[in-house]
Parts: C-alpha cells; sequence; structure tokens
C-alpha cells in the first residue's frame, strides 16, 4: 500500500452582490451559521465550500446560509488550480 499527501491549492474568484449583505443578513446569518462580519469573511467562506464542491452556482443550486446563488449575485470561478505530492504534513 503506497501512501502520500498531496498539497492542492485553488484560486477561486468569488463575486457576491454587495447590496444583498445587509445587517439583517449579516445578523441573521451569524446566529443561525457562522460568526462572519464581513464580506470578505463571507467571500473567504464561499470559495472554500466552492473548492470542497458543496457550493455551486448552478441555475438549480441552492447554498445553505444563502440560498440560490443567482438571488444573492453569487458566482464562482476557478482561475488556479495546482497539486504537489508532499512528503509530511507540518
Amino acid at each position: 500500500m503506497i501512501e502520500k499527501y498531496v498539497e492542492v491549492t485553488i484560486t477561486v474568484k468569488v463575486t457576491v452582490d454587495e447590496t444583498k449583505f445587509t445587517d439583517d443578513f449579516m445578523e441573521e446569518f451569524r446566529e443561525s451559521f457562522f460568526s462572519l462580519y464581513s464580506i470578505d469573511e463571507h467571500c473567504e467562506h464561499l470559495a472554500q465550500m466552492n473548492a470542497r464542491g458543496v457550493a455551486h452556482d448552478f441555475s438549480d443550486s441552492f447554498i445553505e446560509g444563502y440560498g440560490p446563488p443567482k438571488e444573492m449575485g453569487i458566482s464562482f470561478e476557478e482561475v488556479d488550480l495546482s497539486t504537489e505530492v508532499v512528503e509530511a504534513i507540518s
């Protein structure tokens, strides 16, 4: 059996409609999901969900906490992907 650690780095361009991230939306999101206080934090959260394959901008998609991505102006674009076999995890 061979075991390898592979580091995968993906760069995702995230677009959101900042007008949808109202104070009410942000407060409700924090109460129900995660303590995110800025649009940058939401973009980071959305990017990692997209990279893991759990958030998409397909026409019939639904992103938990955000709803249909088109209604929030959310879209994703993978702009870079690299992989590398590494010897150990530090």
